[in-house]
C-alpha cells in the first residue's frame, strides 16, 4: 500500500503502515487500517451525520492517548465539519465521517471513533438512540453486565424499546436501542429512572451511582452518556486496548449464554467471519420503524 492512496476518488494518504501498533499481538497499522476498509460498509451507518470525537493512540495503547472533538491539523478541505453546540452561547466545529475516504483519513491518524446518540440532521440534543454503558467493577466481569443486560433489555421491552447490544471493546457491555427524536434530556432522565430501577431489582449486582467506592464488585449502569455533551464508542471501532479489541455487536444468545468473560472478547481478526455469519446486528438502530417513544414520567 503506497503512501497515497486514492480512495473512491480523494488521494488519502496513509503513512507508517509497518508500524505496531499493538506490540501484544504485533498488529500492525497497516492491518488496523484494513480491517476499517473491510469493515466500512457496516461502520459508515453508525457514524455517519454523527460530529465524531477522536481518542488517539498513535503509538499503541502504551503511549500517549489523548482525546479530542476538534479537527486536527492538516485536515484535508475535502473532509466535512460541523459547528457543534459547547457551552452556552459558544459551539466549535467537529468532524462528520460521512464516507470511505473520510473514515480512512481518520483511521490513519489510529483513532477510537466516539459519537453522540444524536444526529446533526435531526438537531443538537434531539437523540435517536438511547444507551446504557455497563461497566464492571472487579471482581465483575462482563458476565454480570449480561446479567443486568438481560434485565434492562426486558424493561426497555416493556416500554416499547427494542434493545441492541454490543461490546465495549475494554471491559463492559453496552446496550442501545432506537428511538423517536426525542430531547436528550428525556432521554437521560428516563435512562436515569431505570437504572435506578435495576439497582433496586438487582440490589447485588447493579449500581446506578458513580461513587469509586461503591462500585467493586457491581456493575455500573452509566445512564450519563445520553446526556447531548457525551459520546460513546462507535459500533465495531478498535479499541486502545493491549490488543486490537473491537466493540463488538453481540446476539442475544451470546449474551444470555455467557459463563466466562473470553467469550464476550472479540479483536479485529474475529470480525470479517462474525460479519459473514450475522451481518449488523445493530441493524434495528438504522430502521425508523424500530424505533420507540421514551415514555412519560
Amino acid at each position: 500500500m503506497s503512501p497515497i492512496t486514492e480512495v473512491e476518488g480523494r488521494r488519502v494518504v496513509l503513512r507508517n503502515l509497518d508500524k505496531v501498533i499493538y506490540p501484544a499481538s504485533g498488529t500492525t497499522k497497516g492491518e488496523l487500517l484494513h480491517y476499517i476498509a473491510a469493515t466500512a460498509e457496516v461502520l459508515l451507518p453508525h457514524v455517519q451525520g454523527r460530529p465524531v470525537a477522536f481518542l488517539r493512540y498513535p503509538d499503541g495503547p502504551d503511549g500517549q492517548l489523548f482525546f479530542t472533538k476538534n479537527p486536527p491539523p492538516g485536515i484535508p478541505d475535502w473532509v466535512r465539519t460541523a459547528e457543534v453546540p459547547r457551552s452556552e452561547g459558544e459551539t466549535a466545529r467537529q468532524v462528520l465521517i460521512q464516507d470511505l475516504p473520510t473514515l480512512m483519513w481518520a483511521a490513519n491518524l489510529v483513532v477510537e471513533l466516539h459519537v453522540p446518540m444524536w444526529r446533526i440532521d435531526d438537531g443538537h440534543a434531539l437523540a435517536d438512540r438511547i444507551v446504557f454503558d455497563l461497566d464492571p467493577g472487579p471482581p465483575a466481569t462482563i458476565v454480570d453486565c449480561c446479567a443486568v443486560a438481560v434485565w434492562l433489555r426486558e424493561r426497555l421491552a416493556a416500554d416499547g424499546l427494542d434493545a441492541c447490544a454490543k461490546t465495549s471493546g475494554s471491559k463492559g457491555l453496552h446496550l442501545l436501542a432506537p428511538l423517536r427524536p426525542t430531547p436528550s434530556r428525556e432521554v437521560s432522565a428516563y435512562a436515569k429512572r431505570l437504572a435506578i430501577e435495576a439497582s433496586q431489582a438487582l440490589p447485588g449486582l447493579a449500581l446506578y451511582q458513580m461513587k469509586r467506592s461503591l462500585r467493586p464488585g457491581k456493575v455500573f449502569v452509566d445512564f450519563s452518556q445520553n446526556a447531548a455533551a457525551k459520546t460513546t464508542a462507535a459500533p465495531y471501532t478498535a479499541r486502545a486496548r493491549a490488543r486490537p479489541t473491537v466493540s463488538a455487536p453481540v446476539t442475544w444468545e451470546e449474551v444470555v449464554g455467557c459463563r466466562r468473560p473470553e467469550r464476550l472478547e472479540f479483536t479485529i481478526d474475529d470480525m470479517a467471519g462474525r460479519l459473514e455469519l450475522h451481518g449488523d446486528l445493530l441493524g434495528p438502530l438504522l430502521d425508523a420503524r424500530r424505533a420507540g417513544a421514551v415514555p412519560a414520567p
